[in-house]
């Protein structure tokens, strides 16, 4: 950075040294372009201090697709933990221009291009690649503010382990996968665990002799375009129940229960030492088992379709029915069930206050077509979504990532981008296509 108040010069700035951040710098360089990738904290920052002590990926070691990386002789089935996913991004990161702890807090129109503002100085870009800030937001519900001064709260991005809380009963809230993850790891370590459940899908870890994600990615599960999604309530359903602990397992509430977690409905309320809660938990349970249902039905039909070798239907052990999940308490005593910690597993949203450009949507996330902004020069990687269903896992980052790439370097070496130009691009993006919270 300068030092003497005037702004250094880059063609372009990648925001994040995420698995999305480098992947687009890989790309960039192969490209010959120019460019910086600027991160507030070190090189996989949210998968260093965002994910508890035991965190594995969900999707096996075969479908971590980045540039240059190669999977360990006979670790094909593995579910990396996150070290390993840190260390795997430190190589990706080798020989790239990085910049470790240079936290952006500006993005803003200059005048031919970009102006980004850091802690240390500021540059002068003709593009901006936004791959940060997606999901490092813990959204947390208003009924926290009723809770008890004494009770600890923490989210699924501060909880490290079961030795770390405090003694006492830990009511988590949502089960979406970190949420029932976290409920798995406290009750096995022995912990009075009680859930507040939410509308999640569920899926069985293998099925038919494979893995889930063997099935999803023959039946193209994973390709499915952002722009043939009928339903926008698809774009914020939570990923199915499901652990890469321990060897990869099912996940549901009936082996929850059996395991000793006590399962409730949503949290509504929270006042004067007292939980309310809604009566949805028999609801959320069949949401779930449906989607397992429906996973299942795609499976065998697409089997009896093709006529392809596959083991005989079958049923994990953790999905046997269990008795007394058609009901649950509408109200709980905070003292008198000595909960001592509440652990929020309720999602998390952008962190993009940083981006000073009218390109943000109510939710703060940016708007785009396939990561090409309606702005000139102005482009985001690493977002749920941002072309097809696999974008926001590390199956499909680098595929966007390639593609971000390759309109940043055209647009480089063409004129500057009108607003007709600018058009064209959105709308006219070629797929390359060939995770986790």
């Amino acid at each position: 950075m300068r030092t003497d108040g005037t702004a250094e010069q880059v063609d372009v700035v990648v925001v994040g040294a995420g698995q999305a951040g480098l992947a687009v710098s890989y790309y960039l360089q192969a490209f010959g372009v120019e460019h910086v990738v600027l991160e507030r904290g070190r090189i996989g920052d949210s998968w260093r201090s965002a994910r508890w002590d035991s965190f594995t990926l969900v999707t096996p070691n075969w479908m971590t697709r980045l540039p240059g990386y190669r999977m360990a002789p006979g670790a094909g089935g593995d579910f990396p933990p996150r070290g390993d996913v840190v260390a795997m991004l430190e190589r990706l990161a080798g020989g790239l221009p990085v910049r470790e702890r240079t936290e952006v807090t500006s993005v803003a129109a200059g005048a031919r291009g970009y102006r980004v503002t850091t802690a240390t100085g500021t540059i002068a870009a003709r593009a901006v690649v936004v791959a940060g800030g997606g999901q490092r937001r813990p959204v947390i519900p208003r009924v926290a503010a009723g809770l008890p001064a004494a009770v600890v709260q923490s989210d699924a991005s501060r909880y490290r382990s079961p030795e770390a809380l405090p003694a006492g009963a830990v009511l988590v809230v949502g089960s979406g996968q970190s949420g029932a993850q976290i409920a798995d790891e406290l009750a096995l370590a022995g912990r009075e665990v009680l859930l507040a459940t939410s509308r999640v899908p569920r899926v069985p870890r293998r099925y038919r002799g494979r893995d889930v994600h063997e099935w999803a990615v023959e039946l193209g599960v994973y390709d499915q375009p952002a722009d043939a999604v009928g339903d926008p309530a698809e774009f914020t359903e939570p990923h199915p129940m499901l652990s890469g602990a321990h060897g990869g397992h099912t996940v549901s509430y009936q082996q929850l229960a059996r395991d000793g977690v006590r399962l409730l409905g949503r949290l509504a309320g929270a006042e004067a030492g007292k939980l309310r809660f809604g009566p949805d938990l028999p609801g959320n349970v069949q949401y779930a088992d449906a989607g397992a249902v429906r996973f299942r039905r795609m499976v065998d039909d697409y089997v009896a379709r093709t006529g392809i070798v596959a083991a005989e239907p079958d049923t994990d052990p953790a999905e046997r029915p269990e008795p007394g999940l058609d009901r649950s308490p509408e109200s709980l005593d905070i003292g008198a069930e000595r909960i001592a910690t509440v652990i929020w597993c309720t999602g998390f949203g952008p962190d993009t206050g940083w981006l000073h450009v009218p390109v943000l949507m109510p939710g703060g996330a940016p708007a785009h077509t396939r990561g090409v902004t309606a702005f000139p020069g102005l482009y985001v990687a690493g977002y749920p979504w941002l072309s097809n269903r696999g974008s926001g896992l590390l199956y499909g980052a680098a595929a966007d990532a390639a593609r971000v790439a390759q309109h940043v370097a055209a647009a480089g070496r063409s004129r500057p981008l009108t607003g007709t130009a600018s058009n064209e691009i959105v709308t006219s993006g070629t797929a390359m296509e060939g995770a986790d919270r």
